[in-house]
């Protein structure tokens, strides 16, 4: 069963897609954005279908912004979208869902574990799980402009401009076909996982797309508690970046496997 919700959020309505039927505990799905997004969206689909067939349902939302939520992705910053999620837990609440699993994918991950004391004293999460979480925003806007400059490039153009700082200097630049702001720019790269961070509800971590966890990762993970912690590596194409990746099977067991394991489910 996958069903719409439109409901009122930060910037309009925004869309919950809901797999599965709601019961006492259920899983709301932040994604990534931009491109990130909709080449994850086969995949993550596929995760959620999985997670129903085993009596858990999922709710994955879209952003302000973004998909086929309201509002305009050059009107929102990332506030909007902390107040998305807690709006899309709030409508889960109102449904009868007493635990909630937070599942990020790549920035969804960033909003939900920068935000996570905001979250968790408005929502009552029991439990995270998360595919190759970014943790620091401005290494992730980094990344993206990257892809203005090759744009630039190909085009033949010889001037190298500084995109970042044309941003913030107050020029709305399309980035792959996403205008970006200089207040969502500035909102992305505030985001940041410290590195004294700590969960406060138990964490499955799959490091996507790799064969051995990267010393950025382990610096992490040796910080946390090996009872509140898992860390699964599984060397699966990275298919946030590449299209036409629309299923992976071995995948979804594993992801369900951290979370029995956690003992939440």
């Amino acid at each position: 069963m996958v069903t719409g919700h439109f409901i009122p959020a930060s910037k309009g309505n925004i869309l919950l897609t809901q797999y599965g039927q709601l019961t006492d505990t259920a899983i709301l799905c932040l994604p990534s954005i931009t491109e990130e997004m909709n080449l994850a969206r086969a995949v993550v689909a596929k995760q959620a279908h999985y997670f129903a067939a085993q009596g858990i349902a999922t709710v994955s939302s879209d952003y302000a912004g973004t998909g086929d939520s309201e509002a305009e992705f050059d009107q929102v910053t990332c506030d909007d979208w902390l107040q998305d999620i807690v709006c899309a837990g709030q409508w889960m609440m109102a449904q009868g869902v007493k635990q909630i699993i937070v599942w990020g994918i790549r920035f969804g991950s960033l909003l939900a574990l920068t935000h996570q004391q905001t979250l968790a004293a408005q929502l009552p999460i029991v439990a995270q799980l998360h595919w190759k979480p970014v943790m620091n925003g401005k290494q992730f806007a980094s990344q993206f402009l990257r892809i203005k400059q090759a744009s630039n490039m190909m085009t033949n153009s010889a001037e190298k401009t500084n995109w970042r700082e044309h941003i913030l200097a107050g020029n709305t630049v399309e980035v792959a076909g996403y205008p970006l702001t200089a207040k969502l720019l500035e909102s992305i790269e505030a985001l940041k996982v410290t590195a004294d961070f700590q969960p406060i509800t138990p964490l499955v971590w799959i490091e996507l797309a790799a064969k051995s966890a990267t010393p950025a990762v382990a610096r992490y993970i040796d910080n946390w508690s090996s009872e509140s912690c898992q860390l699964q590596c599984i060397n699966t194409p990275a298919f946030w970046q590449i299209p036409e990746v629309f299923d992976l099977p071995e995948l979804y067991p594993l992801s369900l496997a951290g979370l029995k394991q956690l003992e939440i489910i």
